[in-house]
C-alpha cells in the first residue's frame, strides 16, 4: 500500500480516508504506516474472531516504532459511526468508550491511527466479568534468555496435559510466552487469577532456579516471572497476531508445542502472512473447546 499524504481507500466494502501512507514507521527495516494497514487487513480473518465482540485497548506510535507513543482506552474524537463502542466505568467513576473492533476496515482505521499493538480484553462486552481465556504469561526478566522461557513452557505444558487440559502457545512478539487455556462459560476472573496462580507456584516448586512470583521487578532477576496478575478485569495482553513495537516489526504468533519443544521459528509482517496460509490459525481449536478450569484448580490446591 502506497500513496501520497492523504488518500481514500475501500476496505472490504468501506469508504475511508487513510493519510501518510509512507511514513517510515520501522526505518530501518524499510517498513511504513501503509505497510502496517496492510498487514492487519491481510490478517482480518484470522485476527478479527479474537476482537469481536471486545473492548480493545490501542497503543499508538503516530510517528512510527521507536518514537513517542501513548495508550488509547477511549475511542478517539471523530470515530466513524460504523465502528461500534462500549461504555464501561472506571475505578474512578469515568465511562470509557472503548472500541469495538468488528471488521478489515475498522483495522484499517486504527493501523492509520498509528495503532501498532492491539490489547483486548480478556473478556467480551456481554460478560465483562467472565473471561474466556486463563493466560499463563510467561516474561524473562533481566539475565532471563528466551530458551529459560522455553523450559518453563514446556513445564506448563507437561502440567496442563497431567491436568488433562489443553494450552495454545503463542510467542509474545517481544521475548516472552502467553500460554491460553479456554475457560468454560461463566468462569470469574477471580478462578482464572487463581488457577494461573496455582500453576506458577507448582512451577516455583519444580524450578526454582528459573521461575518466579516475585511482583517486585528488582527481585525477578535471572528469572522467568509468571504474570498471574493478568488474569484481571481489564487487563490486556498483545492481540494473537497482533505487532509488537519492536526492530524487524515482530507479531504475536501461535506455535505449535512441538515447536516449543525445539527453538520454535519468529515471525513479522513480512512473514506471518505466510505461515498463515500454510498452517492457518492454530488457535482455532481453542475457541470450540471451554474446559473445567474450576476442577483443575481443586487439583492444583491438593498438590501445591
Amino acid at each position: 500500500m502506497a500513496g501520497g499524504s492523504r488518500q481514500r481507500v475501500s476496505v472490504a466494502g468501506r469508504e475511508l480516508v487513510v493519510t501518510n501512507l509512507d511514513k517510515p514507521f520501522w526505518p530501518e527495516d524499510g517498513l511504513t504506516k501503509g505497510d502496517l494497514i496492510a498487514y492487519y487487513v491481510s490478517v482480518a480473518p484470522y485476527l478479527l474472531p479474537y476482537l469481536r465482540g471486545r473492548p480493545v485497548v490501542l497503543t499508538r506510535y503516530p510517528h512510527g516504532y521507536g518514537d513517542k507513543w501513548f495508550y488509547q482506552k477511549d475511542a478517539p474524537e471523530g470515530l466513524p459511526d460504523w465502528i461500534p463502542t462500549w461504555p464501561d466505568q472506571a475505578e474512578d467513576g469515568r465511562v470509557i468508550r472503548y472500541m469495538r473492533i468488528e471488521e478489515p476496515a475498522a483495522l484499517a482505521y486504527v493501523a492509520n491511527l498509528g495503532a501498532i499493538e492491539l490489547h483486548p480484553w480478556l473478556s467480551s462486552c456481554n460478560a465483562p466479568d467472565q473471561p474466556d481465556w486463563a493466560v499463563i504469561d510467561l516474561d524473562p526478566a533481566e539475565g532471563a534468555t528466551f530458551q529459560d522461557v522455553l523450559v518453563v513452557a514446556r513445564l506448563v505444558g507437561q502440567i496442563l496435559g497431567e491436568l488433562g487440559l489443553t494450552g495454545y502457545p503463542k510467542l509474545s512478539g517481544a521475548t516472552g510466552i502467553h500460554i491460553l487455556c479456554r475457560a468454560e462459560p461463566g468462569t470469574t476472573y477471580a478462578e482464572t487469577a487463581t488457577f494461573c496462580e496455582l500453576m506458577g507456584r507448582l512451577l516455583l516448586r519444580a524450578y526454582p532456579e528459573k521461575v518466579t512470583l516475585e511482583r517486585a521487578v528488582a527481585k525477578r532477576a535471572g528469572k522467568v516471572y509468571v504474570d498471574y496478575l493478568q488474569n484481571r478485569r481489564g487487563q490486556t495482553i498483545t492481540s494473537v497476531y497482533g505487532v509488537r513495537p519492536l526492530p524487524g516489526a515482530p507479531v504475536s504468533a501461535p506455535v505449535t508445542w512441538a515447536e516449543v519443544a525445539g527453538e520454535p521459528p519468529r515471525f513479522t509482517i513480512r512473514t506471518l502472512p505466510d505461515r498463515l496460509a500454510a498452517v492457518g490459525d492454530l488457535f482455532a481449536p481453542m475457541v470450540n473447546a471451554p474446559q473445567d478450569l474450576r476442577g483443575a484448580i481443586e487439583r492444583l490446591k491438593r498438590i501445591v
